[in-house]
């Protein structure tokens, strides 16, 4: 058990990992998520790094994914923090995956929600994605090699979705079914602005976050649904002088808003394991979302000679949807809000840069278990 003190909670931070190293590890991995059953993974990471590329210089990772509802799911992620030797960061991802239990129960703040209904797999239906997306980052302003930086965003995405949807489901049943239900094209280009200040991209102990972008989707793309979206998230990351453990306060404030002719499946949204742990997926969607979640974090053990550590970590979230055509109104931004709460847990080996996470969200309808790569913020 580690009693050291307040720098051990970063322990082996990339530079503190030799030059021109490459970490790669094969994890075959089971766990068990609400939303899919039991679930089979077999995941692939290869790190690069080097001492004058911060946090590496490349990442790569593969997923494949299996679980006994039927999800089917493939990615491909790749990172490089300097393009053909530019000074551009850029990633790209390709996403396929047959997601056999979405969920949709309409639009709003408060659609309702029946027990019975939901274990009649009412709110369910199935649904195809394709997704490929590459994104870059343009550094304007640097503070110092491993200070503060302001960079330009980029990001070119091309999707299709093709939901399954049935009679006897809430999706199918309504006299009119919402704008989407025939799936389609979502293609789009965008650009922000991201402010980036933390100790660690993986777990930051210190440091903030801060990120503005715009998303336009258009016929002149080849989208079926011209719309755009502006979105907005900040973070901030504190360790608490708490003797032994140390923990990690991390706080983050999010939101984004929707404009055009907006498929269902593209409404921000809240109920998944990034924004309220413990509500279905998707549960809640409008024209608007905002919501805000806080952390604690430490770990509780570490080996260092396999780059091994535990972590467990408590966590509130809260948040609303606004739906104007309801008679929402930025009024009510301090009203209305769901609220979860829930505990999990972190691990990390062979490298500080990838980590395991369970959660365990609690809401005022049920709970939910989730199990991904890294940390929610």
């Amino acid at each position: 058990m580690m009693n050291r003190p307040a720098a051990a909670q970063t322990m082996t931070l990339p530079e503190e990992i030799p030059g021109d190293t490459v970490v790669t590890a094969i994890l075959p991995a089971a766990a068990y998520a609400s939303d899919v059953g039991f679930l089979g993974s077999a995941i692939y990471t290869r790190f690069r790094y080097h001492p004058l590329a911060v946090p590496y210089e490349s990442m790569t990772e593969v997923r494949v994914q299996a679980s006994t509802k039927g999800l089917l799911d493939f990615r491909i992620r790749h990172d490089m923090t300097e393009t053909f030797g530019s000074s551009i960061r850029s990633f790209w991802m390709l996403h396929g995956e047959r997601y056999p239990n979405e969920n949709y129960f309409g639009i709003g703040n408060r659609t309702p929600f029946d027990d019975d209904k939901w274990d009649d797999q009412y709110y369910f239906y199935d649904v195809i994605r394709l997704k490929a997306e590459w994104s870059s980052r343009y550094n304007l302003y640097q503070r110092g090699r491993r200070g503060g930086r302001l960079d330009l965003k980029g990001t070119i995405s091309i999707s299709y979705q093709d939901p399954d949807i049935a009679d006897d489901n809430l999706l199918g049943s309504g006299n009119e079914r919402p704008r989407g239900s025939d799936g389609g094209w979502m293609n789009t280009i965008g650009t922000g602005l991201l402010w980036e200040n933390r100790n660690s991209e993986a777990a930051a102990t210190r440091g903030n976050r801060a990120e503005i972008s715009f998303d336009w989707a258009s016929p002149w793309l080849l989208s079926d649904y011209p719309m755009a979206t502006l979105s907005g998230d900040v973070r901030q990351y504190v360790t608490l002088p708490v003797p032994y453990f140390y923990p990690v306060l991390a706080l983050r404030m999010a939101g984004s808003r929707a404009f055009g002719s907006i498929p269902f499946w593209e409404f921000p949204h809240l109920g998944d394991e990034y924004t309220l742990r413990g509500y279905p997926q998707f549960r809640f969607r409008g024209d608007a979302a905002l919501f805000y979640n806080a952390e604690l974090r430490t770990w509780v053990y570490q080996y260092h000679p396999w780059a091994l550590r535990i972590g467990v970590h408590g966590f509130h979230d809260a948040g609303r949807v606004f739906h104007f055509d309801d008679g929402d109104a930025l009024d009510d931004i301090f009203n209305d809000y769901h609220r979860t709460f829930g505990f999990g847990v972190a691990g990390s080996v062979l490298t500080p840069d990838f980590i395991l996470r369970l959660d365990v969200g609690f809401s005022d309808e049920m709970y939910r278990i989730y199990a991904n790569i890294g940390y929610m913020f």
